[in-house]
């Protein structure tokens, strides 16, 4: 919902508020779209300090899109007193939701509305919660912190929160403009380019004259030249000219040239260099919404097309800006008849390139889509090769890729037609144009109307000249189209605002002590399904606190939280008092150190992989901290020891020899605050007493959140607390969530069945 409709619906229902005896501020407001049978009706949500309100409106506009709707007046008002009101929900649809109240005597639905509401519907839920609960209403409840911008221009929400670009409405001449501003540092060098390029222009216009007037009219023609009257002597003035303009534009190609290599990939290195910084800033939530292969795309070979495009594209641009205007010039001097005659046809062939532009734009852009696509595929299937191999897909396998490709062909067929188009216009209009001149100059010459043979092959001469700029800017129409789609794409990442952000003037502590405490923390990855509810607990520093639940129930958000991979939708997490918000970034996960099921090993070597945490370290420290985390011995069986290169995702270690190089890197670390998650799930028995030791080990004056569906695991924790639908159900020590009885002691006796089983 745009300022403008927000602010003709707040002053209507204000105004309807206060005829009945209401002044009270309107704390938030929603539009909805339907009613309880899915018609479209335009209706609104609103709550004040003491009632939620639901209307029922009339606009001018009757269309579904409301950006532009004006309401006139409201039909129907119901207002709720809040402490009538025992609670406010939500029932998920296909399209929407369902918006409801509970009280004493009836659950009531008032609306649906479409997904496009859910931001402002759960603000309200929010805001009922805490008022429900006499909290106090802070400026950041009421800000929108999730609302879309929108575009003036067109009105849709701006693509990306926090970055107003439309790409509807986008200006792509600025693209250009935006991409230029990088040659900026190598001003004189563009300068040395575009005299060799103006220079070899010129020299390029002297060619034709020299073989076609000069050669026929005064050679062959036996005419003087200059005062000199000698045949010979002219004809050796001009082999010689020829020779030399062929030296000079030699010269000046290769200084055009080398200084193009030496700018143009200075200036790709610094975008993809950009490109992948912005990517390091990024949070996580916006890798698990794109794919490997897509971003692999963005950083490689979007910024190879732009450096194609600048290096094939641009400084010839400029060289056939000035044949082309030169040329139109002499052959207006030549014969101004002939020259109407040449260039009658160009502009039909300008507005066919026109008219196609924007169709390419948007097939290289499918193009792009399908090219990302196609190299998810083949990443999906090289990563997990063994899977494939494993359940024998390899044909499955191949006819998603062939499906995949099939798109990739399409778009391609696609590209070709228009460039056929384009190819079948330049030819046309060439063709037809030096039909006409030959047509037209051999009558003139025959008709004896002053036009010698030299001038009709130098008009031609220069016709030819000219068919080279035009092909080039019927090509430079498609080059650019390519070109501008990579950089909108790159531009997307290297302006894309990260969700959590560092604050400006961050706080930086002396020393961490490790102290956590969340207080009434609630969070959902995606609108309208909270993970965690009102979660509040605290870790001692120096102590160990254990968390419980099933898969699913978010405890290891819990953890990311603490580490501000995402920011909590609502409440705090601090750290030793102070809001993780407030605190600098590089110091807080200099202090946290996570040891998880899932161990990443970089392509490198082993003592590379366990020095990450810590690049400076020394070789010693690199064995002593593999000795404590008990991967010393397996390491020393290995081809080169400590220097034995790993593959990327460590393929060629088992799982708990993954896990001891984890412990290792996080010894080296040495964080105030250890995270276990289910460090020990996917290995042996035996296995997991070495990476126990190892832990124990780790953890000896540390704050420690140990996350494990092996409860044994966590017997000697100071605290535990049990997670069920992302809300607290339990907590307390071992020995006092056995003596409860609940979730705690049903988990630990299906896990001790369990083991009976299997004879353990």
């Amino acid at each position: 919902m745009n300022n403008k409709l927000e602010n003709d619906m707040r002053n209507l229902l204000k105004t309807s508020l206060e005829e009945r005896g209401i002044k009270q501020e309107i704390l938030s407001l929603e539009h909805c779209d339907m009613d309880l049978d899915c018609n479209f009706v335009d209706s609104m949500i609103a709550i004040t300090e003491s009632y939620l309100v639901f209307a029922v409106c009339e606009s001018e506009d009757k269309s579904f899109y409301v950006s532009a709707k004006k309401f006139r007046k409201i039909k129907e008002l119901y207002f709720y007193p809040i402490e009538e009101i025992n609670r406010i929900f939500t029932t998920s649809l296909v399209c929407g939701g369902v918006f409801a109240i509970e009280s004493e005597q009836e659950e009531k639905a008032l609306c649906v509305y479409s997904n496009m509401k859910i931001r402002g519907i759960m603000k309200i839920i929010r805001l009922f919660d805490k008022l429900k609960k006499s909290q106090e209403i802070t400026l950041s409840d009421l800000e929108d912190k999730d609302k879309p911008d929108f575009c003036p221009k067109c009105g849709m929400p701006y693509p990306e929160k926090g970055r107003q670009v439309c790409t509807k409405c986008m200006d792509k001449r600025s693209v250009f403009k935006r991409l230029l501003s990088y040659f900026y540092p190598y001003k004189l060098k563009i300068v040395g380019v575009l005299l060799c390029v103006f220079s070899n222009a010129l020299l390029n216009i002297l060619m034709p004259y020299l073989n076609g007037v000069i050669f026929y009219d005064h050679v062959l023609g036996k005419q003087q030249f200059l005062g000199i009257k000698s045949t010979w002597i002219i004809l050796l003035m001009i082999v010689l000219t020829m020779v030399f303009v062929q030296i000079l534009q030699q010269i000046f190609g290769i200084i055009q040239g080398r200084i193009v290599a030496d700018v143009v990939p200075k200036v790709v290195l610094e975008i993809k260099t950009k490109v992948f910084a912005s990517l390091q800033r990024l949070s996580i939530g916006f890798f698990s919404k794109r794919q490997t292969g897509g971003l692999m795309t963005r950083v490689n070979s979007d910024s190879n097309e732009v450096f194609g495009f600048f290096v094939d594209g641009v400084p010839f641009f400029a060289v056939n800006v000035v044949v082309t205007v030169t040329s139109v010039v002499v052959m207006f001097l030549l014969n101004w008849r002939l020259a109407i005659v040449s260039i009658l046809l160009l502009p039909f062939l300008g507005v066919i390139c026109y008219k196609l532009l924007p169709k390419l734009w948007h097939t290289h852009g499918r193009y792009h889509r399908s090219i990302r696509t196609l190299n998810s595929r083949i990443n999906d299937n090289l990563v997990g090769a063994r899977v494939v191999r494993a359940f024998g897909q390899g044909d499955n396998e191949i006819k998603r890729f062939e499906k995949v490709s099939s798109r990739v062909r399409d778009v391609e067929i696609d590209l070709v037609d228009c460039s056929n188009i384009f190819f079948s216009a330049y030819s046309s209009v060439q063709s037809f144009s030096s039909l006409l001149v030959w047509v037209i100059g051999s009558w003139l010459i025959l008709s004896s109307l002053g036009m010698s043979y030299g001038t009709l092959i130098t008009f031609v001469g220069y016709m030819g000249l000219l068919s080279g700029p035009i092909q080039f800017f019927t090509n430079l129409f498609e080059w650019w189209s390519k070109s501008a789609n990579s950089a909108q794409r790159i531009f997307e990442i290297i302006d894309a605002v990260p969700e959590v952000k560092e604050r400006k003037d961050p706080v930086i502590l002396k020393q961490i002590e490790g102290e956590i405490e969340f207080k009434d923390v609630s969070f959902s990855y995606e609108l309208n399904k909270p993970i965690l509810k009102d979660i509040s607990f605290k870790a001692e520093r120096g102590k160990m606190l254990g968390i419980v639940g099933h898969t699913g129930t978010g405890k290891t958000t819990i953890v990311n939280l603490l580490s501000r991979l995402y920011d909590v939708s609502d409440g705090e997490v601090y750290l030793d008092g102070i809001n993780v918000r407030d605190l600098n970034f590089a110091q807080l996960r200099k202090n946290i150190a996570m040891v998880s099921q899932e161990t990443y090993i970089f392509q490198g070597t082993v003592a590379e992989n366990i020095a990450y945490a810590n690049p400076d370290c020394t070789r010693e420290e690199i064995v002593t901290a593999a000795i404590t985390a008990n991967a010393h011995d397996f390491i020393c069986k290995m081809q080169d020891g400590y220097d034995t290169m790993l593959g990327n995702g460590g393929k060629r270690l088992s799982g708990g020899e993954k896990q001891r190089i984890s412990i290792a890197r996080a010894i080296l670390a040495d964080p105030k605050i250890l995270i276990l998650d289910e460090a020990t799930a996917s290995v042996d028995t035996q296995t997991e007493r070495n990476i126990q030791e190892s832990l124990d080990r780790l953890s000896g004056g540390r704050t420690v959140i140990a996350i494990a569906h092996r409860l044994s695991t966590l017997k000697n924790a100071d605290s535990l607390i049990v997670i069920e639908n992302g809300q607290i159900v339990e907590r307390g020590t071992h020995v006092e969530l056995l003596e409860q009885k609940g979730v705690y002691y049903r988990l630990t006796q299906l896990q001790n069945k369990a083991l009976a089983i299997r004879g353990l």
